[in-house]
C-alpha cells in the first residue's frame, strides 16, 4: 500500500465517523438523549468533518498526485499528515468532552500551525514543479485561502478571552472561516485535482482558474450583507457576485472543451462526477443570488438554508468528487458492494438537501412539521450506513483481493492513451 492509498483509506475511516456523529446529532433532535450535549457533540462533528476528512483526503490527493515525487516521498509531509490526524482526533474527543474547553482549544491551535506548515512546504515545493499554470494557481490558491482561514478562529477566541458580546464580529468571524474553507479552499483543490487530472492548459482552464480564485476575497463580503454594511463594502460584495457568475459562465466554456474526456471515465465515476459539477453550479449560482438584499436577509436568517448550503458544498460536491476521483483512480474499486453503499450515501445526500430546503422554505413561510426531522435522521442513517458500507467493502476487498488485482489502471492511463 503507497503512501496516498494509507492516507485515503484512514480518510474514508474518518468519513464513517463523521456521519455517525452526523447520525447521533440526528436522533438527539428526534429523541430525548440527556447524556449527550448537542452543542459540544455539533463542535466534534464540523471540526472533524473539516480536519479528519475532508482536509486530510485533499491535502492528501493535491500532495501525492500533484507533487512530483522526488519532494512528495519527503519525510517532512509524513510528519505534517500525522500531525493533521493526531489533532483531528484530538478534537474529535475534547469537543464532546468539555465543548470549547482547554485541550479542545490547544487541539484546535496546534492542527491551524500544522496547516501553516504544510502550506510553507507545500507551496515552496510545487513552485520547483513543472505543472500546468492553471493547477499551480488553483493549488497555490487553494493552500492559501486554507491559511488566510484561520483569522476566522483566531478572531473567536479573541472574543472568548476578551468575553465580548459583538454579535456582528462573531457571525462575521464564522462566516469569514466558512467561507474561505468551503469557496476557497475545498473549491480550489478540488479544480486544481480536475485540471491536474485532465494534462492541459488551454485558454478557458486559464481564464477559469483566473476568476476562480479572484471571486473569492471579493464574494465573501456577500457574507457580511446580512448587517446592512457601508456602501464600499456592498460594492466589493457586488463585485464578487460578478466574479461568481463569469466563473461558473468560464466553467461551462471550459466544460465544452473537456466534454470529451468524461467519456474515457469508470461509468459509475461519471455519474458521481456530473453530480459533483452540478453541485458546484447550484453552489455558484446560490451564493451569486444573495447579493439580491430581501433574498440574502431571508437566508442569512434561515438556519435550515444555511445548514442546506454548508452539506450541499460538503457532500454534493466535494465529497461526491472525491468518491468519483477514488474510484476512477482505483482507491475504490469497482465491486458491487461498493457501488451500493455508494448509491446509499448519494440518496442519504439527497434526502437530506431536499428535507432542509424544504424545511427553510417553511420557515419563510411560517410553516413547519414535525415530519422534517423523521426525514433527516432517515438521511443521516443512509449517510452513515453507506459510509460504513464503503469502508468495510474496501477492507476487505484491499485484504483479500487487491493483491491479485491487476484491472486497475493508474489514474490517468486512458487519458494519457488518448493523447499519444
Amino acid at each position: 500500500m503507497n503512501r496516498l492509498e494509507r492516507w485515503i483509506n484512514i480518510a474514508l475511516i474518518n468519513l464513517t465517523i463523521v456521519a455517525l456523529l452526523g447520525l447521533i446529532l440526528r436522533c438527539k433532535m428526534s429523541f430525548s438523549i440527556p447524556f449527550i450535549n448537542f452543542k459540544n457533540l455539533l463542535h466534534a462533528h464540523s471540526h472533524f468533518a473539516f480536519g479528519g476528512w475532508i482536509t486530510l483526503a485533499l491535502l492528501a490527493l493535491i500532495t501525492y498526485r500533484i507533487i512530483p515525487v522526488q519532494y512528495h516521498k519527503k519525510p517532512v509531509y509524513k510528519w505534517l499528515f500525522t500531525g493533521i490526524l493526531i489533532n483531528a482526533y484530538g478534537m474529535l474527543i475534547s469537543f464532546p468532552a468539555q465543548g470549547y474547553g482547554l485541550y479542545a482549544i490547544l487541539f484546535s491551535t496546534f492542527f491551524i500551525f500544522v496547516l501553516y506548515g504544510f502550506a510553507y512546504v507545500f507551496i515552496k515545493d510545487l513552485f520547483k514543479s513543472g505543472i500546468t499554470k492553471p493547477v499551480k494557481l488553483l493549488a497555490t490558491g487553494a493552500v492559501a485561502y486554507m491559511t488566510l482561514s484561520s483569522a476566522g478562529p483566531f478572531t473567536l477566541a479573541y472574543l472568548l478571552a476578551t468575553k465580548s458580546s459583538d454579535i456582528i464580529l462573531y457571525k462575521d468571524a464564522i462566516y469569514t472561516y466558512l467561507h474561505l474553507q468551503y469557496n476557497g479552499f475545498f473549491t480550489l483543490a478540488v479544480f486544481a485535482l480536475l485540471l491536474h487530472f485532465l494534462k492541459s492548459g488551454n485558454k478557458s482552464m486559464i481564464w477559469f482558474a483566473h476568476l476562480l480564485n479572484a471571486s473569492v476575497i471579493p464574494s465573501m463580503f456577500i457574507s457580511y450583507l446580512w448587517h446592512y454594511p457601508g456602501m464600499i463594502m456592498q460594492i466589493i460584495a457586488i463585485a464578487g457576485s460578478i466574479l461568481t457568475i463569469l466563473s461558473v459562465t468560464w466553467f461551462f466554456i471550459m466544460l465544452l472543451h473537456i466534454w470529451p474526456y468524461f467519456g474515457i471515465l469508470h461509468p459509475l465515476a461519471k455519474k458521481i462526477a456530473l453530480i459533483a459539477l452540478a453541485s458546484f453550479v447550484i453552489k455558484m449560482v446560490f451564493q451569486a443570488l444573495t447579493i439580491i438584499p430581501s433574498l440574502g436577509a431571508l437566508i442569512f436568517t434561515n438556519r435550515p438554508v444555511i445548514i442546506g448550503f454548508l452539506h450541499l458544498v460538503l457532500l454534493g460536491f466535494i465529497t461526491l468528487y472525491l468518491l468519483a476521483d477514488f474510484i476512477q483512480s482505483g482507491l475504490l474499486s469497482g465491486k458491487k458492494s461498493t457501488v451500493f453503499a455508494i448509491w446509499v450515501f448519494i440518496a442519504g445526500i439527497l434526502l437530506n438537501e431536499v428535507t432542509l430546503f424544504m424545511q427553510g422554505f417553511g420557515f419563510m413561510l411560517m410553516m413547519s412539521s414535525s415530519f422534517s426531522n423523521w426525514l433527516l435522521l432517515a438521511a443521516g442513517a443512509c449517510l452513515f450506513s453507506g459510509a460504513l458500507l464503503i469502508t468495510i467493502s474496501e477492507w476487505k476487498y484491499n485484504s483479500l483481493l487487491k493483491p491479485y488485482d491487476n484491472r486497475i489502471k493508474p489514474f490517468n492511463h486512458s487519458l494519457n492513451h488518448k493523447n499519444q
